[in-house]
Formats: structure tokens, sequence, C-alpha cells
């Protein structure tokens, strides 16, 4: 059959719109998840491609900002972020891994509602490689019951998050879900707060965080630590550094970020790690 110019248009036009079509609802999925990133600062391609997630800490951790005490915060060796911060930065994938570096300053301004975190990284199917760096001031500001929030979450896929910080950060909290996968974090030295852990298998602190560890509980497949000086009062109001970790069928393991990598068995594993 030979079509006139005019049918020919028409059949194009409808190709067009059914493609339209099918392209949005495959989109609204993820939309209506979270919207996309605010920060005019700096896009997540950027950030991967200028940081390296195999960032190595000085032979030395006293000569790094990571280990600054508040109190003395310009006795070290500032170690400089690898890219230009941004805030409030969300990234959802659907079928992809996620893995890049990420330089938060809680301080930039950036018109958004007041429950968003400073770092959502979220994909349905993949495994999430997280370098995070949160930026901190020269001094250490009074605490204001504001922390960084970042939350990890992957459906299908392990989760590494390494955190670094530079001068003296804000309390922050790290949320991770990992539903069919396991969890490792790397620790700043300077983290000093509570560790709430669930799993069905092991879970694995390193010996140097165990021994500044108290455990306060173990309920079936959850246990909570606190790390640093345990504080006597106001515990249930508490706002400093905190880390909730869930993984419904992998491990969890969490160590310094100067550590080596934790060794199968240790005196202190033994003993706390089921």
């Amino acid at each position: 059959m030979i079509m006139s110019e005019k049918q020919l248009q028409d059949e194009r036009a409808k190709v067009t719109e059914t493609g339209q079509d099918q392209s949005g609802s495959a989109n609204n999925a993820m939309d209506d998840a979270l919207p996309p990133a605010y920060s005019t600062h700096v896009q997540h391609t950027q950030i991967a491609s200028s940081c390296s997630t195999e960032f190595q800490p000085p032979s030395n951790p006293t000569n790094s900002t990571e280990f600054q005490s508040p109190s003395n915060p310009t006795n070290s060796t500032e170690v400089q972020p690898p890219s230009n911060p941004t805030n409030f930065l969300s990234l959802i994938l659907k079928d992809k891994p996620i893995r890049g570096c990420y330089v938060i300053d809680p301080l930039i301004q950036i018109p958004t509602n007041k429950d968003r975190r400073n770092l959502y990284l979220r994909t349905k199917d993949g495994s999430i490689n997280a370098d995070i760096w949160l930026i901190g001031q020269e001094e250490a500001a009074p605490n204001n019951g504001r922390r960084t929030t970042l939350s990890l979450s992957s459906q299908d896929g392990s989760i590494t998050a390494k955190i670094n910080t530079v001068k003296v950060v804000a309390p922050f909290l790290l949320d991770i879900y990992a539903r069919d996968g396991s969890v490792t974090v790397l620790l700043p030295r300077s983290f000093h707060g509570s560790l709430l852990l669930t799993t069905r298998q092991s879970t694995k602190l390193s010996d140097d965080l165990l021994q500044r560890s108290t455990i306060l509980s173990t309920v079936e497949r959850t246990r909570r630590y606190f790390v640093g000086d345990f504080p006597h009062q106001l515990f249930d109001n508490w706002n400093g550094d905190e880390l909730r970790v869930e993984s419904r069928d992998g491990r969890i393991v969490i160590r310094y970020r100067d550590e080596a990598e934790l060794p199968k068995t240790g005196f202190f594993s033994r003993i706390f790690s089921s």
C-alpha cells in the first residue's frame, strides 16, 4: 500500500507520542521517590570523576584533621577535600551501582525543606561505594542540636561508606540500609556517639573501636554501643554522632578510617562478634 505524505506524517506523530508516554511512565516511579539535588555547585558525574575512592590516610593518623580534638583544631596538617563542596545532594538510581566521592558542607545555604538530608544515595539493584567528606569550621561551634544527616540505601547490593572530616565538623547521623548485602563503615577517629547495628548475620567491630566502646544492649538481631566517654545524663536526647545500620542478610563491619582492613579473627572480635 502506498501512503500519502500526510499519512506518513500522521504515523510518525503517533510513534513519537507513544515513545514519550513510555519514557514518562518509566521515569515517574523514580521521580516520586525524591526530587533531584537542589545544589548548583557540582554534579554527581563531576564529583565521581574528580575523586578517587581509594583515598589513603597519612601514615601517622595524629597528623590528620580527621583526628583533631575540638579544643585544639589547628594542631595538624589540613587535609584538602578532593572537589568543591555541595549540600542537600540526592542521587537515586534504579539498576546501577553508585560509586563516587561526595563533599558535603552543611553550612552551604540552598533552598530546601527542613527535613531534607544533606546527602541521600539510593539504588534499587546495585552496590554503593561512597567516599564522604564532611567540611567543618576552624573552631568548634556550639552544639545547637542540628546534625549533618546522611542516608545510604540499597535493596540488592553491598554498601561501603568512608567518612573523612576536614577541620572541626558538626555531629552527624549516618543511616544505612542494605536489604540483601553486607555493610562496611569506616569512621573518623573523632566519632563520639551511638552505634545501632541490626542484622541476621555477624556484626564485627575493630579492636580499636571496641576498646573505646561501651556495649549497651543486645536484643535479638540488634546491638547497641556507645563510642567514647559515655554521657550519664540526657542520653535519650542524644544529638551527637550516631550510626544506624540495618542489613537483613549481610554482615556488618565497622572500623576506623585509618585502620587496616579488619582481620578475620581478633581477641575482642571473638568475644563480642556473633
